[in-house]
């Protein structure tokens, strides 16, 4: 092996990138520092950006009832929402009472924001009373776009809170910018609740792992950098992209939990270098960066192959969710190859000082043959069809509740109970018809023409076919205010009643050029119910063919929150196969790149979508079924969040290739010395099993933590999280993977020799504590052929089929 410092060595890039970073720590600290102040000025306009959860999908039904209420109608009202009245005391009869909602009223009409306003007084409108004339609802007229209206609900909240907030009736303004709005809130406040129980445990668990403050606290603080970074990159990028609330949760809990694994694996091979190096602290970081750090920079590119499957989907809420974690992994990917170096040249040997008492084992180099790790894997691998075969069972027994998963979305106000939005919600709900707070939005379109008898026809037929379904309270259509004026629905009627519509009373109901009119259907469930979705489709399958479709060119699209519920969970399900065909092609790629064998990355990418599947599974029986849901505060509401199982599927996928791309590359590297597969098994998980489990428990314990939020997507996918790199970490890592490479023997190493030869080389073995990331370079620069390439080439034998890896 050439010496560290022999002249002519060509170390690696990585070797030489890590040692640099060591020798000018402070210019690259420095530079950080900057990096994080423009962070901390950018950081705000990310949060106040943020929208709520949105389930438009391109080209859906939904999409064009948005598209064509904003094009054809001149009306500018873009939401109706409802203030809800309500008092314990009084009521809606009394002259108190009515005075109340009169003046208040009367403020909010002279708000920014507000478009109209009805009075229910002089509506006269029965509907808008409840039974027992306690609560009043008054429908308004929200303007702007989904950011604008999510701004303007709460100071309209507000100004209701001034003026009703001594007086015997309150007042709460509800519909979906104020539920978003609210749930944005809770959720920033969630979030800190989740940070401050997931950081210090997961501080505890580094302790334990390293055995010093210094050696603990590092992956610690660079997380944070990397998650505020990840903040202040989002927050430039935010005039340009709308981002949902649910990133920030998402990013979160990726930015703390990668970025301290990340820093991790680093920190401890750092350590084994300064002991195999005798201090030399420059050497010991450029061998960290040219092994642990490359292993991190592949890893890192899987989880971002992963994530960029979603890109496929054609709804912007998973292609924002998308960018925002592939954002957050680059940034905790620079933060490892950049200031991660620096630092640890800055510590050097003081690493591992502040020794905690009574852990100062952790900071002895123990023989890893005879660790536990190495003996439960020696037992493993002497049983491994029953070991392997029994965790098997158990794996698909978790899987099998995934049959049964169904789609659907909670508009959140249960997490928002107690904000006004979800008083407002629930006093509808209980008092009025649920889905009024939210109706079904329909808009009928000639592409030619007017709206003529025939097509008037049409729309009176389906109106009144809606009014006679058991699930419509109540039809708003163009049809009945004909009749009300003039007696019939026909274009005569509608021309006579366009040029008398001096008020603008006609502006919600039909376009200006009467080529589209638009509908509201209440329905008697709440817009998340099954019962609203299932009217949906009897709307769109059999109600619209039958009696719109018998006018040649008239269409009709259904949306509103139930009809954007469809059509994301039916998008989910025509893109999954794409998503799933685009990640798990591009990750055996990859892996087969990186590990030159064909059935390593089969048995990877089975391992993992094991481990994904039985998540799901427990996340279905817990969060759909209710079972076991008291022991984790959950409420069943039959269904999982439309959006969550492909997107917690492509963030899990990326992270188990995280372990098995840092355990298979030890293993790899052992092989390449031994071609003994059971010392390589023994040996890899021996390792890195320590490492690996400390992860792990670092991101089940960040993941479970946001399992305390209200939200109940930021629950579910924290429970999946958890869950899922639990059994990962466990069951998969040290028990199915082991057991399989027992059965495969060196067949885990095989791959055709014409494919290896047209392959494009990555080397990524970790190497030996101690040895030179030259050391291969060396050999060839002398004309020698390193003993792991001349055993394979032996190993092949004359047919020349198998490839034992890359040459070192």
């Amino acid at each position: 092996m050439a010496s560290e410092g022999a002249p002519g060595v060509d170390r690696p890039v990585l070797y030489r990138w890590g040692a640099w970073c060591a020798r000018h720590a402070w210019k690259v600290v420095v530079a950080w520092v900057i990096v994080l102040v423009g962070a901390g000025l950018l950081l705000p306009r990310f949060t106040d950006s943020l929208t709520g959860s949105s389930l438009k999908v391109e080209g859906s039904d939904s999409a064009r009832v948005e598209a064509l209420l904003t094009e054809q109608f001149d009306t500018p009202v873009t939401e109706d929402a409802l203030v809800v009245f309500d008092s314990s005391t009084l009521r809606a009869d009394s002259g108190a009472y009515r005075q109340a909602v009169t003046e208040t009223l009367g403020a909010l009409q002279r708000q920014d924001g507000v478009v109209e306003v009805e009075n229910p007084y002089t509506a006269e409108n029965p509907a808008l009373y409840s039974s027992d004339r306690r609560t009043v609802a008054a429908p308004i007229g929200l303007g702007g776009d989904e950011r604008d209206r999510q701004d303007t609900v709460p100071v309209l909240q507000d100004t209701l809170d001034d003026l009703t907030a001594d007086a015997p009736v309150r007042a709460y303004l509800t519909g979906p910018s104020a539920l978003n709005a609210a749930v944005v809130e809770q959720q920033d406040k969630d979030i800190a609740q989740a940070e401050s129980i997931g950081l210090p445990i997961a501080l505890v668990v580094l302790l334990l792992a390293f055995g010093t403050v210094l050696a603990a606290g590092l992956p610690l603080v660079l997380g944070v950098v990397a998650l505020l970074t990840t903040f202040g990159v989002l927050g430039a990028l935010s005039g340009l992209v709308g981002f949902d609330v649910f990133v920030q949760a998402v990013v979160t809990m990726l930015g703390l939990a990668l970025g301290i694994d990340y820093c991790l694996f680093a920190v401890t091979r750092q350590r084994e270098e300064l002991a195999a190096r005798n201090g030399d602290v420059p050497a010991s970081v450029g061998a960290t960066m040219a092994t642990a750090g490359k292993a991190v920079l592949f890893s890192g590119c899987t989880v971002v192959i992963s994530v960029a499957g979603l890109m496929v989907v054609r709804a912007p809420v998973f292609r924002t969710m998308a960018l925002g974690v592939m954002i957050a992994v680059a940034v905790m990917l620079v933060v490892a190859v950049t200031l991660l170096p620096a630092v640890l040249g800055l510590l050097g040997t003081r690493i591992n000082r502040f020794a905690v008492p009574g852990l100062k084992r952790a900071l002895e180099r123990t023989d890893t043959s005879r660790s536990m790790w190495a003996r439960w894997t020696g037992v493993v691998m002497r049983r491994p069809v029953l070991i392997g075969g029994l965790t098997s069972v158990v794996l698909v027994l978790a899987i099998v509740p995934v049959s049964q998963l169904k789609l659907g979305f909670d508009v959140g106000a249960s997490a928002v109970s107690d904000a006004p939005a979800g008083k407002g919600y629930e006093l509808v709900d209980d008092k009025f018809v649920p889905g009024a707070a939210t109706p079904l939005q329909i808009v009928v379109h000639t592409p030619e023409g007017r709206l003529g008898d025939r097509e008037l026809d049409a729309l009176e037929r389906f109106s009144e076919r809606l009014r006679n379904h058991p699930e419509v309270s109540d039809v708003v259509s163009l049809s009945d205010v004909l009749r009300d004026q003039g007696g019939t629905a026909d274009a005569a009627t509608l021309r006579a009643a366009v040029a008398a519509d001096s008020d603008g009373a006609l502006e919600r109901l039909v376009s200006p050029d009467t080529r589209t009119t638009a509908m509201l259907v209440m329905s008697r469930s709440a817009a998340d119910s099954e019962e609203s979705v299932s009217l949906v489709h009897w709307i769109r399958q059999t109600a619209v063919p039958e009696t719109i479709g018998a006018a040649p060119g008239l269409s009709a699209y259904v949306g509103g929150l139930s009809g954007q519920t469809v059509d994301i969970s039916e998008e989910v399900e025509r893109s999954t196969p794409l998503v799933l065909l685009v990640v798990l092609g591009l990750s055996f790629v990859l892996l087969l790149l990186a590990f030159r064998s064909v059935l390593l990355p089969l048995s990877a990418i089975v391992m993992n979508l094991l481990s994904v599947g039985a998540a799901f599974g427990l996340l279905t029986l817990v969060f759909q079924e209710g079972i076991g849901g008291s022991l984790f505060d959950v409420s069943s509401t039959g269904f999982i969040q439309a959006y969550l199982p492909l997107l917690t599927f492509v963030i899990l996928f990326g992270l188990s290739m995280d372990y098995e791309v840092f355990l298979i590359s030890r293993m790899k590297e052992e092989w390449g010395r031994t071609q003994d597969n059971s010392r390589a098994v023994i040996e890899g998980v021996a390792h890195t099993a320590k490492v690996i489990t400390a992860a792990a428990a670092i991101m089940v314990v960040i993941f479970a933590a946001f399992m305390l939020t209200k939200v109940s997507e930021v629950k579910q996918m924290g429970f999946a999280l958890a869950v899922a790199v639990l059994l990962d970490a466990t069951l998969v890592r040290v028990v199915l993977v082991p057991a399989l490479m027992r059965l495969l023997g060196h067949y885990n190493w095989w791959m055709p020799a014409w494919l290896d030869r047209s392959l494009p080389r990555l080397e990524l073995t970790e190497g030996t504590p101690g040895d030179s990331p030259a050391a291969a370079s060396d050999g060839a620069a002398e004309g020698r052929e390193p003993a792991s390439a001349a055993e394979a080439r032996h190993m092949r034998g004359p047919a020349d089929e198998v490839s034992a890896g890359p040459k070192a």
